[in-house]
């Protein structure tokens, strides 16, 4: 997987290199050399809004993660406006940053949970009563302890959150998640969220 990263946070780049190797990430420092730069075809671009404006991400053609230093709805929503497939903070866990770049990749959307709770509250205030039916078909074909991860989860509670809630391993939940995707075809924590909202 080749990686574009318009970053000069060298914790940032090393984190990537040492998880892609040095020839997979492709750094451009600053918005002067990226307007010079012939940039390769890359995989995933990752901005890090420390050192770019967020609508740099329209200029590429692979999807984009967005990197803030303190996270905000506003500018996620503006992000997501631009077509940017994900964000998030910029100093997130090693795991958590490999799950939003493979989340990507696949043209899904990652945001951290507390993001997708607000953008869940936003969405289901302009939602008509037709969300209600999708939100009983959906619940309907789970189990009970699937419902409960399925609400927990469209609430905007993280894994472990969830986990702590329902007195379950992490494994547990997400075993009850891969299931609820699968039965109902819902792809992601956001879709879930959005059919429940």
């Amino acid at each position: 997987m080749l990686l574009l990263c318009c970053s000069k946070d060298k914790a940032l780049l090393t984190k990537l290199s040492d998880s892609f190797g040095p020839g997979n990430v492709v750094t451009v420092a600053d918005a002067e050399a990226l307007k010079k730069t012939e940039t390769p075809s890359c995989d995933v671009a990752i901005v890090d809004l420390k050192y770019f404006d967020v609508s740099v991400g329209k200029q590429f053609t692979c999807p984009v993660i967005a990197l803030a230093t303190l996270p905000a709805f506003p500018e996620a929503f503006a992000a997501l406006q631009l077509g940017i497939r994900g964000y998030g903070n910029r100093q997130m866990r090693l795991s958590n940053l490999l799950q939003a770049i493979h989340s990507v990749k696949e043209r899904q959307i990652w945001l951290p949970p507390s993001i997708i709770s607000q953008l869940i509250d936003v969405v289901g205030q302009t939602r008509d009563t037709d969300n209600s039916a999708s939100r009983e078909r959906l619940l309907h074909l789970l189990s009970k302890r699937e419902q409960e991860v399925a609400l927990y989860v469209a609430k905007g509670l993280s894994n472990q959150e969830v986990a702590e809630k329902m007195f379950v391993s992490l494994r547990t939940v997400k075993a009850h998640l891969s299931s609820i995707y699968e039965k109902t075809g819902v792809r992601n924590r956001l879709e879930l969220g959005l059919t429940l909202a």
